[in-house]
């Protein structure tokens, strides 16, 4: 890359390999990056990017929190063809969520993302989001406010809302990690991939779009303050929709990233 950085962002669209934000080393530590870079496999080439705006950080009151607070890109999903990356501002160990903002490829610039769009976007450990696109659909984890609930949730395009689709992940003993897990699409269908407290590693696979269609109307939790208790309680159904397809046991090492790539 034109930039070294670390704990950026990554992303696929058009057969092509997004990055954005992380951090770089500088005089003064580590600094947080703005920029954003495009790989080709077919030429081998690093492209540079238009750096986000992060136009929400632009609107701090003071200059003491806009030295305090520095913007960071916390997660990044390839959806309807363009890229949306949600933002926050932290200072360690405090995170605030700002939105974030979307590019278009075809114009080659940021513009703001949808307001219910950022505002509901489920977040983990460290503000990290964590979403992938299935089948044309935005799906998040969502954490909840316990360790031991995590959600399911899709966004609805037209209305601007996250709503839950499933209400209860089936993933045991991972508190004490600090990345338990993370969340993939391969094949048309939703992947969980989770570590416990003794390194080993399970994939869950789900064909979430069928049970979606399944679910009546109403079941759908989408007012924006639904808090975790106002969900339905698990159902055998929602258990069931859930098959461990692999496992391995790995070392003490993180879980990081997860890409489905054609080869």
């Amino acid at each position: 890359m034109s930039t070294g950085r670390a704990y950026c962002k990554t992303g696929i669209l058009n057969n092509k390999l997004y990055v954005v934000g992380g951090v770089t080393r500088g005089h003064g530590g580590l600094t947080p990056l703005k920029s954003a870079e495009v790989f080709d496999p077919h030429t081998g080439i690093w492209s540079q990017l238009p750096s986000m705006p992060f136009s929400k950080a632009q609107i701090l009151p003071t200059a003491f929190l806009a030295d305090l607070l520095k913007p960071i890109a916390t997660g990044m999903t390839s959806y309807r063809g363009r890229l949306f990356v949600p933002q926050s501002l932290y200072c360690w160990p405090f995170f605030v969520d700002v939105g974030g903002e979307v590019y278009d490829p075809d114009v080659n610039s940021w513009v703001e993302m949808p307001a219910g769009m950022g505002d509901g976007w489920p977040a983990r450990q460290a503000g990290t989001k964590l979403s992938v696109t299935v089948d044309g659909e935005l799906y998040a984890l969502d954490p909840s406010n316990s360790p031991e609930s995590v959600r399911i949730k899709v966004y609805d395009y037209q209305d601007d809302v996250w709503k839950v689709v499933v209400g209860e992940v089936p993933i045991p003993d991972f508190t004490d990690s600090d990345f338990p897990y993370l969340l993939s699409g391969l094949l048309g269908k939703l992947h969980v991939i989770t570590k416990d407290a003794n390194n080993n590693i399970s994939v869950l696979q789900a064909d979430v779009q069928n049970h979606f269609t399944s679910l009546p109307s109403a079941s759908l939790d989408s007012s924006p303050g639904a808090h975790p208790e106002s969900a339905e309680p698990a159902t055998a159904f929602e258990t069931d929709l859930w098959r461990v397809i692999a496992t391995r046991t790995t070392g003490s090492s993180e879980l990081v990233s997860c890409q489905a790539l054609n080869i």
